[in-house]
């Protein structure tokens, strides 16, 4: 394994992505139940230096392609909807870079993540009489203050863009108003974030573009109660109808 790879030095192919600290290869699995804690796919990263030790093979930023690559293997789709508050989903593509700029690919890569509604979810925003929220409607949430309790985490945390078309606006009020204000990124990703350029590659399409083809290849679909994904939106369709 080797040193985590630094921002910016970019000499040579990036090294293997390194092992989670308490991932001790295939052949003592057994002695790690797949709910435990300390499985690898389990895992939230507890210090702003793990991040940077998660897959550098993106940017040097964390992980890409929807899925976070926490112990160097990925997380399927299916173990995402299976144990839904485990993995971690993101919005990040590897083609990112071709369109976006340094601070867009950072957000996406390392600040928010998707995540679809849970029943809790849903009785916690409408007890405050926001707007009508439906288990498994998709949502973008803050990933550095997601642990807390939603009365302490600072606005904007949490959006539920109305359509695919939103979420690229959804991202950029929370680049204004949230984390201007969220007190749970560590200093050194709020540094990192803040250096970054704001300018996008030359000479291609509208970023606006970008984000919503790239929403459709991670499976998200507009439905009439908001974003969905494509494959538990089917199954709800073929649910039988309640007597």
């Amino acid at each position: 394994s080797g040193p985590p790879m630094q921002i910016g030095k970019s000499q040579g192919p990036p090294p293997p992505p390194l092992r989670d600290p308490h991932y001790h290869g295939h052949h003592h699995h057994h002695h790690q139940s797949p709910h435990s804690p300390h499985h690898p796919h389990n895992r939230t990263p507890h210090s702003p230096h793990e991040y940077h030790q998660i897959s550098p093979r993106y940017h040097g930023y964390g992980a890409y392609n929807g899925f976070d690559t926490r112990d160097g293997h990925g997380v399927g789709r299916l173990d995402y909807f299976q144990k839904p508050q485990k993995a971690r989903l993101l919005l990040a593509m590897p083609t990112d870079s071709d369109s976006l700029s340094d601070r867009q690919c950072y957000v996406r890569s390392e600040m928010v993540e998707i995540f679809a509604a849970t029943a809790k979810d849903v009785a916690a925003r409408h007890s405050k009489g926001a707007q009508k929220l439906v288990e498994g409607q998709v949502g973008i949430r803050c990933v550095h203050c997601a642990h807390l309790r939603p009365r302490d985490r600072a606005e904007r945390a949490v959006c539920y863009p109305s359509s695919i078309s939103r979420i690229y606006q959804t991202v950029a009020d929370m680049q204004r108003f949230h984390f201007e204000q969220c007190r749970e990124i560590p200093p050194d990703i709020r540094k990192i974030y803040k250096s970054l350029k704001t300018t996008r590659p030359r000479g291609v399409g509208s970023p606006q573009t970008y984000w919503v083809q790239s929403a459709k290849l991670l499976n998200l679909i507009d439905t009439d109660n908001g974003i969905r994904f494509a494959g538990e939106a089917k199954k709800e369709e073929e649910k039988p109808a309640s007597p």
